[in-house]
């Protein structure tokens, strides 16, 4: 919050001395017109700016934007074809989009506006014959948002209601960040070059001849305000749920939700929003957000092309625009599925049905390649190799099945049926908990966790290509560390003293220790891989520049091999698993300057060493 450059107690005087309301303002302060509060309209500072600690301004509130900007800034964004082939030409594709498109089809668009910077004028350019018009319109009258898609969706298809489009005026402290210099060339050519390497769920082929400038409205304002937002850096002491910029998108979001927007676009904008709440522990928000997405991604019908056709239309292009929504669908199930590893809730996001199919190549895709648009089903089998996000999306599948696994065991300890033994071969109730159907789970854990190690090895010439197979690698290992901790130590099962106590266990049978010692090695052998992996992370994000193409998406796994060192090491002492643990804690450390959930992680540990310490104390008192 603003604060004025004065003593609190020179500003307190300042509203209660008599001298002080001989003078009077014209009007009332923008602060107080904004929120609709009476004003003493008290010269230099009213007296509830006063009482507030906020800046009082008595100057004209800024005009909201006019159509003459709101067309220069369609001219700003269609610039942002141009500029992007054009740090793909010069950059070999690493800081822009890809040029992969021939010479005619991106001569097909109009020649961008020649514009240098905020204080040059650009000229607007027309739009296309078939464009629909300014990417920004004036509402003239409130969101007719047909109410029969959720109250009787027969009705809706029957009459073949239209879907109209939202009537948003751009909000004035967006216009403002957007037309900021180049915010929007900038903001996008880091997105695709930091971001979209590990989370492809926008096409950049797309984006680079244009299309999607002349097909958006102000959905795509928020979308280039959720790429700018994403890319962000932290800034000093500030918290991100506090950073202007996600103050400006969560209200644009609402904004867009209020006037029923219905579109691609609008969702990309959503998950990435969700993925900055994730990225820098903004909770509760960052669940609420994950299940908005999933009940979106719901209402529009994807990844199913003709559920989608009716609520987002039918497919203008070629086959990249049905990958994009299919991609955008497997992203919100990975973050749903990353959501719950800590609480093990249910998820949101039903599981993918038996015909779905897995993400393309990513090249491939990115360059608008069809010939190496090979689908493969989700039935793949784990071995096989896919490209990042598909080795992602297989990821996610396997978290969800470790989720369910770990809630059915804990269900079970925390209720058990009456007189029935808790052996692993005496689940009459749930087959899925027998000891062959853990051991199981656990060759396929362990085998998924392998390919992903080699595969980080032997396809990662390039640090852009390392962070990308970097992302499913450490979900591997959070679904390893997931599954593996629940039979290491069975005691951890139990919700505190209760009846259901540790006295109150079964005596192991030779089948339960030899699981209970499989896992504690598979532990500790995980928990060393990714200290290994923090060394090369550690190795790799020396600048800070460097730091934004990790995701916030390995946190999780680098949080829980520390845990798993640091109670390896309270339980034998050794100095190789306490160096481990350190080496582990440097990265999160470093990665902390990114994004701030490593910070929340290295205080969850802090609490691990409190409890040993009271603990200590416990047994010697």
């Amino acid at each position: 919050m603003a604060l004025p450059f004065m003593p609190i107690d020179d500003m307190l005087s300042t509203s209660v001395s008599p001298s002080s309301t001989t003078s009077k303002a014209v009007q009332a302060c923008i602060s107080c017109r904004k929120q609709k509060r009476k004003c003493d309209k008290t010269l230099p500072m009213c007296g509830l700016c006063a009482r507030m600690g906020r800046q009082c301004d008595y100057t004209d509130a800024p005009n909201p934007p006019t159509a003459d900007d709101l067309a220069s800034l369609q001219s700003r964004l269609a610039e942002l074809e141009s500029r992007l082939m054009s740090a793909s030409s010069t950059n070999g594709g690493g800081g822009g989009a890809s040029n992969n498109g021939s010479p005619s089809a991106a001569n097909k668009e109009p020649s961008p506006a020649n514009t240098t910077g905020a204080e040059s004028e650009s000229s607007s350019r027309p739009p296309p014959a078939n464009s629909r018009g300014p990417l920004w319109m004036s509402s003239v009258m409130p969101s007719n948002f047909p109410s029969a898609i959720f109250l009787d969706i027969d009705c809706f298809k029957w009459a073949s209601m239209p879907i109209p489009k939202p009537n948003v005026d751009l909000p004035q402290d967006v216009y403002e960040i957007l037309t900021h210099g180049t915010t929007v060339q900038e903001a996008t050519a880091l997105y695709f070059d930091s971001v979209h390497p590990w989370f492809p769920i926008i096409s950049r082929k797309r984006m680079s001849i244009g299309t999607s400038l002349w097909e958006g409205g102000p959905d795509l304002a928020m979308l280039f305000l959720a790429m700018k937002l994403i890319t962000s850096p932290v800034v000093g002491a500030i918290p991100p749920a506090d950073s202007p910029l996600y103050t400006a998108s969560k209200r644009f979001l609402a904004l867009l939700e209020s006037s029923g927007a219905l579109s691609l676009l609008h969702l990309q904008a959503m998950v990435l929003v969700t993925l900055y709440e994730m990225g820098h522990g903004i909770y509760p928000p960052a669940w609420v957000s994950v299940a908005m997405c999933a009940r979106y991604v719901d209402l529009v019908g994807i990844p199913s092309f003709k559920e989608s056709s009716t609520m987002l239309g039918s497919v203008q292009t070629t086959w990249t625009e049905l990958e994009e929504r299919r991609r955008v669908w497997w992203g919100v199930y990975i973050l749903d599925r990353i959501m719950s590893l800590g609480n093990k809730k249910r998820c949101t996001m039903p599981e993918p049905e038996d015909h779905f199919l897995l993400p393309v190549d990513d090249d491939a895709w990115d360059a608008g390649d069809p010939a190496r648009s090979l689908q493969n089903p989700i039935t793949t089998p784990l071995y096989e190799p896919q490209a990042p996000f598909a080795r992602l999306a297989q990821a996610g599948m396997l978290i969800s099945n470790i989720l369910t696994h770990c809630r059915a065991r804990i269900a079970e300890h925390r209720h058990p049926p009456a007189n029935v033994n808790h052996s692993p071969n005496n689940h009459k109730n749930n087959p899925d908990l027998t000891s062959d159907s853990v051991i199981n789970l656990l060759e396929t854990v362990d085998s998924f966790s392998s390919v992903m190690s080699s595969e980080l090895l032997s396809k990662s010439p390039t640090p852009t290509a390392y962070f990308a197979r970097l992302v499913p690698r450490c979900l591997a290992a959070s679904a390893c560390i997931l599954f593996l901790d629940a039979y290491a130590c069975p005691e951890n099962l139990c919700d505190g003293p209760s009846a259901q106590g540790v006295d109150s266990f079964s005596p192991k049978t030779q089948t339960e220790l030899n699981i209970q010692i499989k896992a504690v090695e598979g532990l500790k052998s995980c928990s060393f891989g990714m200290r290994d992996i923090s060394l090369e992370v550690l190795e790799a994000v020396m600048m800070p520049d460097e730091q934004r193409r990790v995701s916030p998406l390995c946190l999780d796994a680098l949080y829980g091999s520390m845990a798993s060192l640091h109670w390896l090491w309270k339980e034998s002492g050794s100095d190789e698993i306490h160096a481990a643990m350190e080496d582990v804690r440097n990265c999160l450390q470093r990665l902390a300057m990114r994004w701030r959930l490593a910070g929340e992680y290295l205080d969850m540990i802090h609490y691990h060493d409190v409890t040993m310490v009271m603990a200590l104390r416990a047994n010697f008192s």
